[in-house]
């Protein structure tokens, strides 16, 4: 298809490359004999051919006519770049709508590449799996192994095709393994499918192209791929499997859908009948580096797990001791159950809680040397009430600084004083100054955060993987603990990083911080 492109040549649109179809050019070759044998650009469009022999006789040369020198001089870089496989000069010069001509000709020799990560921002999460296939050889490697095949076969690759590349796997892969070089020409299948008509991420697309996954992987989505790799971490050894699995079809479906994406797009040209059909092979893939192995992996981790043991020496050498540390994970409405912790080194107490007064009384009799509050508390700048009817609201918003900035670096987290947040921030607020004029230091946290960097399974995933997870990391849990209770003591935990100053202000001066623990430095792939 790339050579019946005439996109790319210098003031050449969609009209005018449909007209020269209409009248018979429809190769660069066709083209360029017509141009060099004396018919000008302008007269290229002449209905009858016999009009166009009878230019060739006229007293003419290429050089008279600069469109023409300038459409030569292109298709003649065109045929050099097609040649030596630099697809990077056609991507330069289409939309990325039709990126599609390039990767139609090259289905079968196209890197396809995907990658699993524990969340879905550079700066906090790393990569867990990389998973490639080109021709019929399938590659996969999981952290924190070595990176150095996949550096060469995306240094030797003319082309590299993903879904959503662009803007997260190829910058995150790069962030977290610095030695991976860009690719030399890359087409992002988002682009394609969106040119198509076709909405949705890639398991979306899949279904709107008829396509299906193997049942064991069918259902799961990216945010389950990030619990399975917490399982995984903590001893969970089918959750490892299905994770590989997963990155697999995620891969596998590439070429697939960038086959369909093509098709569907070809025939949307008026003359599609002209455009070739490629067909993938249908030869059967198999594995030409496999990940390591369920051990390997464990021991990786044990190594450079975060923990207490990492935090203690720090905080003793502050303290002298093991410090106290308050987590609440607070609800805005008081007839729903607030999550409160006590934590004291390794040895936790929860309780779940309803008014005010309450969580006071049991904070203040801790005696905490910090409370870590799940919940704004503070207000964006302008603002001196939460409410919509407040006058301040017409110069004041309802985001804050450290809204946006976990924004993005896509961590979902709501506005501090949209309708359903205003009580929450209203009541952390409150909460705070009556602590804070007890003497007792607050800090802000969002647990989920915390969870994501730390490789510890949300709430959201499963209560028991959550539990499982603090464990781990050092804490004493005894018995069954509720979904609030458990964030709880994650609210804690970031309250320890602060405390050994490993931690991140989030947030601006005149608003205030959300405080994230500061650790992704340790799992950056080897």
């Amino acid at each position: 298809m790339i050579e019946q492109t005439f996109l790319h040549l210098p003031g050449v649109g969609t009209k005018t490359e449909h007209r020269l179809w209409q009248v018979g050019y429809r190769s660069w070759g066709k083209l360029r004999d017509a141009l060099s044998n004396g018919v000008r650009p302008r007269d290229l469009f002449k209905a009858k051919r016999h009009e166009q022999r009878l230019l060739f006789s006229l007293p003419f040369t290429t050089n008279s006519d600069k469109r023409c020198v300038a459409w030569l001089d292109a298709l003649e870089a065109s045929e050099k770049a097609l040649r030596a496989q630099e697809f990077a000069f056609f991507l330069e010069r289409l939309n990325p709508g039709q990126y599609w001509r390039v990767l139609a000709s090259f289905l079968d020799t196209a890197l396809y590449l995907d990658i699993e990560t524990t969340g879905l921002t550079k700066d906090l999460n790393y990569v867990t799996v990389v998973g490639a296939l080109q021709g019929n050889r399938f590659y996969q490697w999981v952290w924190p192994e070595s990176l150095e095949r996949l550096k060469a076969l995306i240094s030797a690759a003319p082309l590299v095709v993903t879904f959503n590349g662009a803007r997260f796997d190829l910058p995150f892969l790069r962030t977290q393994a610095a030695e991976v070089p860009p690719p030399r020409a890359h087409v992002d299948l988002l682009y394609l499918s969106r040119a198509a008509g076709i909405a949705g991420g890639q398991k979306e697309v899949e279904v709107q192209l008829g396509l299906s996954r193997p049942s064991e992987v069918q259902d799961v989505k990216g945010e389950e791929a990030v619990a399975l790799w917490c399982n995984a971490l903590c001893g969970d050894k089918n959750s490892f499997r299905l994770l590989l699995q997963y990155n697999k079809t995620d891969v596998l479906m590439l070429p697939t859908i960038a086959q369909k994406v093509c098709k569907k797009l070809a025939e949307n040209l008026p003359e599609s009948r002209s455009i070739p059909s490629r067909v993938l092979s249908a030869a059967r893939n198999r594995v030409a580096h496999s990940p390591s192995a369920f051990a390997a992996v464990q021991r990786a981790w044990q190594e450079r797990r975060c923990g207490l043991h990492l935090l203690g020496p720090k905080l003793n050498e502050k303290f002298g001791r093991d410090p106290v540390v308050v987590g609440i994970d607070l609800r805005g409405n008081p007839r729903n159950p607030t999550g409160w912790a006590r934590c004291a080194g390794e040895n936790t107490e929860t309780q779940i809680v309803y008014e005010d007064s309450d969580i006071l009384a049991l904070t203040k009799a801790a005696k905490p040397d910090l409370v870590s509050i799940d919940a704004p508390l503070s207000l964006p700048r302008g603002r001196v009430s939460v409410s919509d009817d407040s006058p301040c609201r017409k110069i004041g918003g309802i985001v804050r600084d450290a809204e946006r900035k976990l924004w993005a670096r896509g961590i979902r987290v709501y506005p501090a004083l949209i309708r359903n947040m205003q009580g929450l921030t209203q009541r952390g607020m409150t909460l705070s100054m009556e602590l804070q004029s007890a003497g007792i230091p607050v800090i802000e946290s969002y647990p989920g955060a915390a969870q994501d960097i730390l490789g510890i399974a949300r709430k959201r995933d499963d209560a028991q993987h959550l539990h499982r997870g603090l464990r781990q990391f050092g804490f004493r849990i005894r018995g069954d603990k509720s979904h609030d209770e458990l964030d709880a003591i994650t609210s804690a935990l970031v309250g320890y990083f602060y405390l050994a100053g490993e931690y991140e202000g989030v947030g601006a001066e005149d608003e205030g911080f959300l405080i994230i623990p500061r650790w992704t430095s340790a799992m950056r792939w080897s």
